[in-house]
């Protein structure tokens, strides 16, 4: 991603004439430029959005914030996907330390569905 972004920030905003990334029409790069931006704005929404669900998980809120701002959606279904604190402790209360221990594969989608039908 960090290789892609950085490619099309070039074609976007550097103009060298004879190296065929930077020597490209205006409207093209206006393209570009416009894209960059429509994506980046939506990063930036996840990424503060990432914060709040970094602390539900008890996770960096800032190195959620920089994965998200800079990959996107993929980090952010990334965080989304690890269990929260509450679900944790739910786990615990149900199957006890010693299940815990053994690294079984968890179930959150069930207590996910028992925890929103209460």
């Amino acid at each position: 991603h960090f290789i892609g972004a950085i490619s099309v920030i070039i074609m976007a905003f550097v103009e060298y004439p004879g190296f065929p990334l930077t020597n490209l029409p205006s409207p093209l790069r206006g393209a570009f430029q416009g894209g960059l931006v429509a994506v980046y704005l939506i990063n930036a929404v996840l990424a503060v959005l990432a914060i709040f669900k970094a602390q539900e998980r008890k996770q960096p809120s800032v190195l959620w914030f920089v994965k998200t701002f800079t990959i996107g959606g993929l980090a952010f279904d990334q965080l989304t996907q690890l269990p929260t604190t509450e679900q944790i402790e739910l786990l615990k209360n149900k199957k006890g330390k010693r299940s815990i221990k053994k690294k079984e594969k968890l179930n959150f989608e069930e207590i996910n569905f028992r925890h929103k039908s209460r």
